[in-house]
């Protein structure tokens, strides 16, 4: 398995919105129900207060900003996204939780590539590819977009190449 498959690093990091995800008061928050995930949508205007999402935009329009939170000791289960084609991802915090993607080998097994997320970083995530996350004993708390226009990940690194790793 190739992780360039699967996903992309993002060579500019976060900066002010890292800054702010650390430090919010999750519990605050009006969480909703999106695709068996909670989620919280945030401001565009993260998109000019940001470098990373600044550098993004520029080069392919988003349209949708948001956290998505995961219970503890939970197994989103193996899936290909039914609506986005490829996203950027960014973990807020590393709280023992695992990002998998996984090709069927045989009757038996599944070879699983794992994007171990650094922090302040975003990736470009494959999202037609199978993937799950198994997390543990915190809460997960995820930052991820949609874009304005859905465009398949090989077409979309192709289109942000200048800011790929």
């Amino acid at each position: 398995m190739n992780s360039s498959d699967y996903y992309s690093t993002i060579s500019i990091k976060s900066d002010k919105l890292s800054d702010y995800l650390l430090n919010l008061p999750y519990n605050d928050l009006y969480w909703e129900d999106h695709f068996g995930f909670n989620a919280s949508e945030l401001s565009l205007d993260w998109l000019v207060k940001d470098q990373g999402l600044y550098a993004i935009h520029n080069l392919y329009p988003i349209a949708r900003l948001g956290l998505i939170k995961i219970l503890p000791n939970s197994f989103y289960y193996w899936h290909k996204d039914q609506y986005r084609l490829s996203c950027i991802n960014m973990l807020i915090k590393d709280q023992h939780s695992h990002c998998l993607f996984g090709e069927e080998r045989d009757d038996y097994y599944t070879d699983v590539l794992e994007l171990k997320y650094k922090p302040r970083t975003y990736y470009l995530f494959n999202n037609q590819k199978q993937h799950s996350v198994l997390n543990f004993n915190k809460t997960r708390y995820m930052f991820s977009l949609y874009f304005k226009d859905e465009l398949n990940y090989n077409l979309l690194k192709d289109i942000l190449h200048p800011i790929l790793k």
